[in-house]
């Protein structure tokens, strides 16, 4: 899923981000949730699915790949 940012209010929930970006609950990883990356300044993180981002596009939505996070082997980790 691509993570984007977003500017909202400071003290922003989920339904605030859905609301603002024109989003339904099945359109974003609801157990990610909207993420403060910068509170102060309104700035919040959210993952939505590839034809969400596709349609956001041109929006004031910041798309960025999420790539897995994962190890590339299966030694022991180094010291």
């Amino acid at each position: 899923m691509p993570l984007l940012t977003v500017e909202l209010p400071p003290g922003s929930v989920l339904a605030d981000a859905l609301s603002a970006l024109g989003l339904t609950e099945n359109e974003v990883d609801r157990d990610f949730g909207l993420i403060a990356v910068d509170p102060d300044a309104g700035r919040f993180a959210l993952r939505v699915g590839a034809e969400t981002a596709a349609r956001l596009g041109d929006s004031a939505a910041r798309i960025f790949a999420d790539p897995p996070i994962e190890s590339i082997s299966t030694d022991e980790p180094p010291d």
